[in-house]
């Protein structure tokens, strides 16, 4: 029997499939701390890893025969040294797809529609009468608009597919163009060319040295004043002071933000803004995703125990090809 840690209280019913193996679980709603995760660590055969794996932690997994990250996004795990050391890493990307992708659709519509705006007044003490007053506080209508879509991945083409369901002309910027399976029939344009005739620029790449720091303020520049910007993906990909000033000076209609560069933290700069929509990393949680998400992660370690090649595997010259 097997130890298998789970690093943090994510909705654990699903893990029962890794039964009769022993599953160390820190309880709902909180994680193992730094400490503990070293003491444990060194017995486990197997890791679900929900938060960040670096050099020390890995180096506790003396046992570990698979780390599987809780998600798509695997920029928490210091990937050279698990390779260096042997340990191989999986991802479950297929199992976030469309909560993302809905949560992108949604921050969109929210922006356009001014939908966080009109909430936050309605609530304000006074007079509701000139509210309903038609014609003020107008939004924007999605039909028309051009989606630019930055990184044609799983999650950026269902995006690509809600946009053209919403009338939207779809561009995207991708390292290789996509086939028409994937992008449909939305053309791909290098990324200032996208954010010139972007309506709406909504972001899907992972976060690698390339895309930290991807759009700043000369990328913001290329960008209409009625422009919007979406981030559903790493907060790092972003200049958040570069997005602040922006705004206020108008030089952007609005942006929705799920993701931030220091998180949990949040600029204080983008609360203080009616035309920003902010949520904290969401792009998830909902609970049949986060138990597909469980079912899938229980699935790579199982074919690992077992001695199988596991599904996602993101660093194959550590899988041990006689084991």
């Amino acid at each position: 029997m097997a130890k298998i840690l789970v690093t943090h209280g994510v909705p654990a019913q699903r893990f029962g499939l890794l039964a009769p193996n022993e599953v160390l679980y820190p309880g709902e709603g909180r994680a193992f701390g730094r400490e503990e995760l070293l003491n444990l660590l060194p017995a486990c055969a197997a890791v679900v890893a929900c938060g960040p794996m670096d050099r020390q932690l890995l180096e506790a997994c003396r046992a570990v025969r698979l780390i599987v990250v809780y998600g798509a996004g695997y920029d928490a795990v210091d990937m050279a040294a698990a390779t260096e050391m042997g340990i191989p890493v999986a991802n479950v990307p297929d199992s976030v797809t469309d909560a993302t992708a809905e949560l992108t659709v949604t921050l969109m519509l929210a922006l356009l529609r001014r939908v966080c705006g009109q909430d936050r007044m309605i609530r304000r003490e006074g007079t509701t009468r000139e509210l309903f007053a038609m014609g003020r506080e107008m939004g924007v209508s999605p039909e028309g608009l051009t989606l630019g879509v930055v990184g044609m991945g799983r999650i950026g083409a269902r995006v690509a597919e809600f946009g053209r369901f919403l009338h939207m002309r779809v561009v995207y910027t991708s390292r290789q163009i996509k086939p028409f399976s994937i992008a449909g029939n939305a053309r791909r344009l290098p990324l200032p060319e996208l954010l010139r005739v972007s309506d709406v620029v909504t972001l899907h790449c992972p976060l690698t040295p390339e895309t930290e720091g991807m759009i700043g303020e000369k990328e913001l520049a290329f960008m209409r004043p009625t422009a919007f910007l979406i981030n559903v993906a790493r907060g790092k990909m972003v200049d958040e002071a570069a997005l602040a000033a922006a705004l206020e000076q108008g030089r952007l209609a609005g942006a929705a933000l799920d993701v931030f560069a220091a998180e949990p933290e949040v600029p204080a700069r983008l609360k203080a803004l009616d035309n920003v929509v902010l949520t904290p990393h969401i792009g998830s949680n909902t609970l049949r995703t986060r138990n597909r998400m469980a079912e899938q992660c229980c699935d790579r370690i199982l074919q690992a125990l077992a001695g199988q090649k596991p599904g996602n595997l993101l660093n194959p010259e550590a899988w041990p090809e006689k084991r």
